[in-house]
């Protein structure tokens, strides 16, 4: 309210006016800047050759981060190249080529990455907000302290990541997730657990056989006919987690919070690990013997 008060002239404020101009005329402001921000959103993309993106990240400051948004990335070969801290929302990168960039804190907020080479790139620290990365290639990438909320990855090659992230209502239908270390961070206890969020999030079909899920988030979320063969779900919290049809042959279960889980249908229920060290397992549904 502050900065809106500082765009309204004093007369609209003015206790002369009556009350119903006063609201007219703040009605029409507030339009107006509505629509300049739509027409921002709705802006053409800008089409950037490699030269082009170099020269804007080599113009960027501290004070004043490189600015590539809503530009038109696609296709481009852009292996190797050093983003830190641009902002990229809303720019199209689909089908580029970013294996080993380093887009460490950049801002991908909307930007829509359909089959993007991500391979062993640094996206440590950076906000992936309903960034569309269906298809994506993020084998070996780092996603450390990293916000992935609501963002599409279905279908993406996450195997060997590392993601300490925030993944609240991410989709990540049928993406591989193999061998994924995404356990609990030991190394920063001092600030609180770092652990990845799955809450909500939907990972029907997925595949996080023998993944480090250790102390891992997915209350409320949807693994149903997802691969968790011999995956450690040690500590995780599972409260009311879809596991309806999933093979848990192998899986780690000691000290995890199972309240609510729903394991109807799942398989290699008998092998699991640690199942009765399982939190509040009287909780949990099974399959009636």
């Amino acid at each position: 309210m502050t900065t809106l008060h500082r765009r309204i002239p004093g007369w609209l404020v003015s206790s002369r006016r009556s009350r119903a101009a006063r609201h007219a005329m703040l009605a029409t402001l507030l339009a107006a800047g509505l629509a300049s921000a739509t027409a921002a959103q709705d802006a053409p993309r800008v089409r950037l050759d490699l030269a082009e993106v170099k020269a804007r990240l080599a113009g960027g400051t501290a004070s004043k981060p490189p600015d590539l948004s809503r530009a038109d990335l696609r296709g481009l070969d852009l292996g190797g190249v050093d983003f830190r801290h641009a902002d990229l929302s809303g720019a199209s990168l689909d089908s580029t080529r970013l294996a080993g960039a380093n887009l460490f804190s950049c801002n991908l907020t909307d930007a829509v990455a359909v089959g993007a080479d991500l391979t062993k790139a640094n996206l440590d620290g950076t906000v992936l907000r309903r960034t569309d990365l269906r298809g994506a290639n993020l084998s070996g990438a780092s996603l450390f302290a990293t916000i992935i909320e609501a963002a599409d990855l279905s279908g993406a090659n996450l195997s060997g990541t590392r993601i300490i992230g925030y993944l609240r209502k991410a989709k990540l239908v049928g993406a591989s997730l193999a061998n994924a270390n995404i356990g609990a961070d030991p190394g920063n206890q001092s600030m609180g657990v770092m652990r990845a969020t799955f809450v909500s999030a939907d990972l029907s079909g997925a595949d996080l056989s023998g993944a480090n899920l250790y102390k891992a988030d997915f209350s409320y979320a949807t693994l149903a006919g997802a691969k968790l063969a011999h995956a450690d779900l040690r500590n995780a919290d599972l409260i009311q987690t879809d596991f309806t049809r999933a093979d848990l042959t192998g899986a780690k279960l000691a000290q995890a919070d199972i309240a609510g889980a729903d394991f109807t249908g799942a398989i290699g229920v008998d092998r699991i690990e640690g199942l009765a060290e399982a939190r509040h397992r009287e909780k949990a549904i099974f399959d009636a013997h």
